[in-house]
């Protein structure tokens, strides 16, 4: 009985971090190179106990969330004309300079301050290989090979691989990453912006089974809490 209350608790629990995850990923769709978040699972109790233990096999008894991870899948490119719009088709994160040291981004709507850097939208200096911020000449045409390299100053873009170890999102469309990164593979293409990976048919689906997942296991755990609570009556009877 008391393993059928918190199998249910279990359920509700896993339901609610994944209606978070899927939540944020619709909130999202119109974020510039936003990367969607994807949720597992595994049997809670089995997880605990192979932790302490020997391997016990199979044993049904709730589910627990174990991992939130990036899908860095390609979001769909779109033409804007801008160029200081530049989108990374392929591998590869963009190198900016936060208030809280290096950090990683997909999002390429660029801008360009006072003093000629060229920016993030939040104001984030955008390095070249060199570590050094890119500077954009007053009057100059800018222009971005494929490769990254700034025409007028020759300057190069950086442009880092996805850590295989996954990276950790910070917020504001940046993300943090242990040790260095090799160089990636993918191009950049001027004026032109990713748009969020997404899909919003397939979340708005998700977001409604999660929601029948919740409503399902928060009755189940009514159910066993009025169970608990006649067998607990009947006990006092006696």
């Amino acid at each position: 009985m008391i393993r059928g209350f918190y199998t249910a608790l279990t359920g509700v629990v896993a339901a609610m971090t994944r209606q978070a995850v899927v939540a944020d990923n619709i909130a999202n769709v119109n974020t510039v190179g936003f990367k969607q978040s994807r949720t597992s699972q595994t049997d809670y109790e089995l997880s605990v106990m192979n932790a302490v233990g020997p391997e016990l096999g199979l044993l049904g008894s709730g589910t627990i969330p174990t991992d939130i991870r990036l899908d860095i899948s390609q979001g769909p490119l779109e033409s804007t004309g801008s160029k200081t719009d530049l989108a990374v088709e392929g591998d590869g994160l963009f190198v900016v300079r936060s208030g809280n040291g290096i950090a990683y981004s997909r999002a390429g709507d660029f801008g360009v301050d006072a003093s000629g850097t060229l920016v993030t939208e939040q104001g984030y200096p955008v390095l070249d290989v060199a570590g050094h911020n890119i500077q954009i000449q007053s009057g100059a045409d800018f222009t971005v090979a494929q490769d990254g390299t700034v025409g007028e100053t020759g300057q190069r873009i950086a442009l880092v691989a996805w850590p295989a170890g996954g990276a950790t999102r910070l917020g504001e469309t940046l993300y943090a990453a242990p040790g260095s990164l090799p160089p990636a593979t993918g191009q950049i293409r001027q004026g032109m912006l990713e748009r969020s990976n997404t899909d919003m048919s397939m979340a708005m689906t998700e977001l409604i089974t999660q929601q029948r997942s919740f409503q399902l296991s928060a009755r189940a755990l009514s159910l066993q809490d009025n169970t608990l609570g006649d067998a607990t009556q009947l006990g006092r009877l006696r």
